[in-house]
């Protein structure tokens, strides 16, 4: 019996995670700022896509 297969993340993998962890962290800062477009509207998209695509990707892909 093999052991369990470690994950092998190419170049893509670690681009598509780093462009999500980049997204978070903007998304988190245009949601703390006072301007309502960028609290309401901006940053939960941003959150979204980080969250919902970006980290699935880089985990799949």
């Amino acid at each position: 019996m093999d052991g369990p297969r470690a994950l092998q993340f190419t170049r893509l993998n670690w681009a598509l995670l780093a462009a999500a962890a980049v997204l978070i962290v903007v998304g988190y800062v245009a949601l703390a700022s006072s301007s309502p477009v960028l609290s309401t509207v901006v940053a939960p998209l941003l959150l979204v896509a980080a969250y919902v695509v970006l980290i699935p990707l880089g985990l799949i892909l």
